[in-house]
């Protein structure tokens, strides 16, 4: 044993150049692929993909920081920073990395609950920091195995005017091993930031001035103060709300129906749309004949490196966990989709590292929390994305919006931007009509997203997620406690058994045949017992108090018979059953109380003189 750990601890230290190479090629993917980049087949679709992606964002980013409450530029840093670090760090070669609306909505929550001064009243020199504080362990088991876990990534800084009220959020990552939530609670909570997001845009929508509201029942106190003052309702800005919406809503099905003549490279509707409503404005003077909100003065260059400030980081903890949950695992799960339709492999935990410190990275640079997105990754794909490079292309034509053309979007109106958000939400709504084909494929499902989707719109995100793991949890142990479990026979002529159920089968004379289609554990102890004991007709305490009685029977009738001189009377005790079978085949695991449990049940079979025998035995359960 000595030998063995000496020797491992030598493998493990000892330093090679093929071990270093390895390591380096390993935490830095774009060393690997972008020497074999394939420049005739691939440079196309990356540039086509690139641009198309990137004129996407400029009307995205902006968008998706008037729902973080700060001003657009940094939605426009947001989408220029993050993606670079990811695609030096990141496995995949399909995931265009940036911001996303659900993220933003949840930013906003924490920055609520974190600031002491309300978010609306942030003048635009304020700077908007985000930080990651990654700690990486990495453990090696031979050669192969490299185990990296980021305990903590991302904390979101909001620095005000007010130097005494720095406000901020964070966001941490859990490890990648317990990342199991399940997938209808993960959809169920998009779709909840989607309401939340309506919440938001209906003051921009409509032109009102309301505050924000955050914790339980925020939903409901919005949408009183909406209707209280919807008389107040600027006309100019619903009128182009509406305008925008329709045009929007137009470009979207003509892209859709018309996908294929478009070769993937969809109409840049959302762009045309922001560059017509910035005329009009400039033109018509919307802000100062009408009081429309404009988006105001937008600097040009880039931000000056600054460390965020930590201080409260402890306030937002909990709501960051939350955050950071629900953004990585969306982004795993989209990461993974397009790998197994491409066939390359993912490394979760490069993953994460690559999600943390594209975050760290651009924590510095005045973004707030970088993932990815469902509809942004779809374009990227149907216009011929075939690697990160894709994300270069993109982030240049950024990076001119970001130096010369971001001041020509002052006089834009902010309805504008609200409008080409509620369109991008108009798929999340399609979910709810999933509800009906749901209920007929799993009751339980159903139910688990009926429950967190309420929670969440009224006890908010945080609480709202915990009540949905919560539930979700609570349906797994009542299955667990209520085991399916089936008499087996024997298909006549062959050594098959099926479920009794099955006229084809038949019941082996003087054996029963028991399977418990789950893992026996504390949880279900008392129901398999139940069970074993009712299909088999043969419960020990029952059949042990029927034959003592029985006995008593038998003595006092021997007792009669001999006061009269007559014979005594035979009691006759016939055994049916005289073995019982455990098909132990579904049975993955046992623990210490489902094994009492086996050996009470044996020793219970055995005082009635009835074998208890297992089959298919798991030696690993």
């Amino acid at each position: 044993l000595q030998e063995k750990v000496v020797q491992s601890l030598k493998k493990s230290c000892t330093c090679s150049k093929a071990k270093a190479k390895k390591f380096l090629f390993t935490i830095l993917p774009i060393l690997a692929w972008l020497p074999k980049y394939r420049i005739k087949e691939n440079i196309v679709g990356d540039v086509v993909s690139g641009i198309t992606v990137g004129i996407m964002r400029i009307p995205q980013g902006m968008a998706y920081a008037l729902l973080a409450s700060v001003p657009p530029i940094f939605g426009l840093y947001s989408s220029f920073f993050p993606g670079l670090i990811y695609a030096i760090l990141g496995t995949s070669k399909n995931l265009p990395f940036g911001d996303f609306a659900c993220r933003q909505c949840s930013f906003v929550e924490i920055l609520h609950i974190s600031t002491m001064v309300p978010v609306d009243i942030c003048s635009d020199v304020e700077i908007l920091h985000i930080s990651t504080l990654v700690t990486v362990d990495i453990c090696r088991e031979g050669q192969r195995e490299r185990t990296i876990q980021v305990l903590h990534a991302g904390s979101v800084v909001l620095g005000t005017q007010a130097a005494d009220h720095p406000s901020f959020t964070c966001r941490q990552c859990s490890f990648v091993e317990i990342l199991h939530i399940s997938t209808m609670v993960l959809v169920d909570i998009c779709s909840d930031v989607e309401i939340l997001h309506i919440s938001t845009l209906v003051t921009y929508l409509l032109g009102l001035e309301i505050p924000r509201y955050s914790g339980p029942l925020s939903l409901v106190y919005t949408f009183i103060d909406v209707f209280r003052l919807i008389t107040q309702t600027n006309v100019a800005a619903l009128i182009t709300s509406l305008i925008c919406i329709i045009i929007l809503l137009i470009g979207k099905e003509v892209n859709l129906r018309y996908k294929d003549k478009l070769r993937g490279i969809p109409i840049p509707t959302e762009l045309i749309v922001l560059i017509i409503a910035t005329l009009v404005s400039y033109y018509a003077d919307l802000n100062g004949n009408y009081g429309v909100n404009i988006v105001g003065d937008i600097p040009t260059g880039l931000p000056v490196p600054k460390a965020p400030d930590v201080s409260r980081l402890l306030y937002v903890l909990p709501d960051a966990i939350v955050l950071s949950i629900v953004s990585f695992a969306v982004s795993l799960t989209l990461a993974k989709l397009f790998a197994k339709k491409y066939g390359y492999s993912i490394d979760d935990n490069q993953e994460l590292i690559a999600y943390g410190a594209s975050n760290l990275f651009s924590s510095f640079f005045s973004c707030f929390v970088g993932s990815t997105s469902i509809s942004r990754t779809s374009v990227a794909d149907a216009a011929g994305m075939k690697s990160q490079l894709m994300t270069f292309v993109s982030a240049v034509l950024l990076l001119m919006v970001l130096l010369f053309i971001g001041p020509l979007f002052r006089p834009l109106q902010q309805c504008v931007l609200a409008s080409i958000v509620v369109v991008n939400l108009k798929s999340m709504f399609r979910l709810f009509t999933e509800l009906k084909p749901l209920w007929k494929l799993s009751k339980v499902d159903c139910m688990v997203w009926v429950v967190t989707w309420l929670a969440v719109t009224l006890l908010g995100l945080d609480i709202g997620l915990g009540v949905g793991v919560g539930f979700s949890l609570l349906t797994v142990v009542l299955r667990t406690q209520r085991p399916n479990t089936t008499l087996l026979g024997q298909v006549p002529n062959c050594d098959i058994y099926r479920d009794l159920g099955n006229n084809q089968v038949k019941e082996i004379d003087g054996i029963k045949i028991f399977r418990l289609n789950m893992s026996l554990c504390f949880t279900n102890c008392d129901a398999f017992k139940t069970s074993l004991y009712k299909k088999t007709g043969l419960d020990p305490v029952r059949v042990l108090a029927r034959r003592k009685k029985e006995e008593k029977n038998r003595k006092k009738s021997e007792k009669n018979s001999a006061e009269m001189g007559n014979g005594g009377v035979e009691v006759k005790r016939t055994a049916d059953v005289t073995t019982i079978i455990l098909d132990c085949g579904p049975i993955n695991f046992v623990d210490s109380v489902g094994m009492n449990t086996l050996i009470q049940v044996y020793k219970d079979y055995k005082s009635i003189d009835v074998n208890f025998l297992l089959a298919h035995v798991n030696r690993k359960s």
